[in-house]
């Protein structure tokens, strides 16, 4: 036996009772290795006593001080929101970003309504249709377009006196 599994004998005397095997194992180490044989009377002695001791009585609210201290710690390893992003944490504590939130949501309600409430594109074309119909009746206005911006920029006093019209 090495020192390891001695140690593991250790623990298990702890936990629970040796079986045969186990101590006749121990007796043979303690034999060859009589230092040890002192740390294992200690070692029993100490279970012994202990194990005279009375239970210490628990809190019945014991749980939920446990939890208690394990929600705390939690929050003391896991990094706040505040921490990373504190600067948008202050800007929004602040009454102008209150104001800047209700105009984004006034401006984002308003828009909505003219999508789904406005009138609709139909009713748009019809009367940019029948206003292009009562400004420019014929499409002969418009087959001499192109000539006439080809033609050189001319001052109003050239047009005023070609077409005789005193200005």
């Amino acid at each position: 036996m090495n020192d390891s599994e001695y140690q593991m004998l250790l623990v298990e005397s702890w936990r629970r009772g040796l079986t045969p095997g186990e101590k006749a194992r121990l007796q043979t180490f303690l034999a060859e290795q009589p230092e040890r044989a002192a740390d294992w009377e200690r070692e029993t002695a100490l279970k012994e006593a202990l194990n005279r001791l009375p239970d210490a009585p628990v809190a019945s609210n014991f749980a939920a001080l446990v939890m208690r201290a394990v929600e705390r710690e939690n929050k003391r390893t896991e990094p706040q929101a505040g921490e990373s992003f504190g600067w948008l944490a202050r800007w929004l504590r602040r009454p102008a970003s209150g104001l800047a939130w209700a105009a984004a949501l006034a401006l984002l309600a308003w828009s909505g309504y003219e999508q789904f409430y406005g009138r609709p594109h139909r009713e748009r074309a019809m009367e940019l249709s029948l206003i292009m119909k009562t400004v420019a009746p014929e499409a002969g206005v418009f087959q001499d377009f192109d000539a006439i911006q080809r033609l050189p920029a001319a001052d109003d006093e050239e047009l005023y006196a070609v077409l005789n019209v005193s200005h």
